[in-house]
C-alpha cells in the first residue's frame, strides 16, 4: 500500500473543496493510504478578516515571517507522496504552511519526497509558487507537479469579488450584480482528471513526467497580464512591507497608520494599473516574443530559476 501524506490549511472551506476533486482518483480504490495534515495556528486568522486585520498581515507574508502552530501528529514519516493546498496571500504562500515548511517536523517529512502542489487563489499566483520552490528546496523536497484553481473572472471584477468574500464573507453575487466568487463547479468537475493523472504515474513511478501532462489539461492558469502585473508588485511588495514593518510588529498600533494607507493604496494602483497592463501583455507577445514565451515556459514548470 502507497501512503500520501495531504498537508492543507484552509480557512473557508474552498482549498479543501478543490483539494478533495483532485484525490477523488484514490479515495475509489484501496491501494493507497491517505493521511491528512490539517496545520492550525495558535492563533487563529480571522474570517471574514476585518480591513484593518487583513492588510495588517501583509509584511509578515510577505517575508515569510512563520507564527504558531499547533503541534504536528504524524503517523509515518516514511511517505511516498505528499501533497500541499495552500492559497496565495500577497503573492507569497499563506502563513501557516509558510510558518509549516520551515519545521523541523516538515524537514522530516519532505526530505527526498515529491511534492506536488495544489493552489485555490484569486487568480495571481506565480510569486507565491517560487517562494513555495523555495522553500521546497530548503528542506530537500523535489517538486514535480502543480495543480492551480482560480476565480476565472476578469481581475478587476475579482479584486472586488474576492474583497467582499475576505472582509464581508459574501461568496454569491456580491451587491446582485457581481458573479459569485471563487472556483466554478466546471473546474471542480474537471479536477479528477489531475487525479488521475497523478495516480497513473505513480503506479509506473513516473511521477517526475507528471507537469507536462497536467498542463495539456489545463492545471496551470498563467495569463499574460498578470505576469506582468506580478512581476512589477515582486520589486514593490518587499518595500511596503518594510515600510510597514519599521513601525511594529503584527497587531501593533504604532503601525497602523501605515496599515490603513497601504490597504487604500494597493487596491486603487490595482483599479488604475490593469487596464495598461492589460493593453501592455496584449502587446507584449508582438514586440518581446521570445521573452514573453520564455517566461510563459518558466511558470509552466517546477525548477526555481537561478538568481
Amino acid at each position: 500500500m502507497k501512503k500520501v501524506l495531504v498537508v492543507y490549511y484552509s480557512q473557508t472551506g474552498q482549498a479543501k473543496q478543490a483539494l478533495d476533486a483532485v484525490l477523488k482518483p484514490f479515495k475509489e480504490e484501496q491501494d493507497y493510504q491517505l493521511d491528512y495534515l490539517l496545520i492550525k495556528p495558535i492563533k487563529k486568522f480571522p474570517y471574514p478578516w476585518s480591513y484593518t486585520e487583513f492588510f495588517d498581515i501583509f509584511p509578515e507574508t510577505v517575508h515569510g515571517i512563520p507564527c504558531e502552530i499547533e503541534p504536528i501528529e504524524f503517523n509515518s514519516n516514511n511517505y511516498d507522496l505528499v501533497i500541499i493546498a495552500y492559497q496565495p496571500w500577497f503573492l507569497s504562500v499563506c502563513v501557516p504552511i509558510s510558518s509549516f515548511l520551515q519545521t523541523d517536523e516538515a524537514k522530516k517529512l519532505l526530505y527526498n519526497k515529491p511534492v506536488i502542489t495544489i493552489i485555490n487563489c484569486r487568480n495571481m499566483w506565480l510569486g507565491a509558487q517560487e517562494k513555495m520552490k523555495q522553500r521546497l528546496l530548503d528542506v530537500n523536497a523535489n517538486l514535480v507537479g502543480n495543480i492551480t484553481f482560480v476565480d476565472r473572472s476578469a481581475n478587476l471584477i475579482s479584486l472586488i469579488t474576492v474583497l467582499a468574500f475576505v472582509l464581508k464573507g459574501t461568496k454569491e453575487k456580491f451587491m446582485g450584480i457581481f458573479p459569485k466568487y471563487g472556483v466554478t463547479a466546471k473546474d471542480l468537475n474537471h479536477a479528477p482528471i489531475f487525479g488521475k493523472i497523478i495516480k497513473d504515474n505513480f503506479e509506473k513511478n513516473k511521477l517526475q513526467d507528471i507537469q507536462p501532462q497536467l498542463n495539456q489539461q489545463g492545471a496551470l492558469d498563467i495569463r499574460g497580464n498578470l505576469l506582468i502585473m506580478e512581476g512589477r508588485a515582486k520589486f514593490l511588495f518587499p518595500i511596503y512591507a518594510n515600510y510597514i514593518s519599521k513601525k511594529g510588529t503584527q497587531g501593533s498600533a504604532q503601525r497602523k497608520t501605515r496599515v490603513r494607507i497601504f490597504g487604500i493604496v494597493l487596491p486603487t494602483v490595482i483599479l488604475i494599473a490593469s487596464p495598461i497592463i492589460t493593453i501592455i501583455s496584449r502587446l507584449a507577445p508582438i514586440i518581446a516574443k521570445k521573452k514573453f514565451d520564455k517566461e510563459i515556459d518558466y511558470f509552466s514548470q517546477n525548477s526555481l530559476r537561478k538568481s
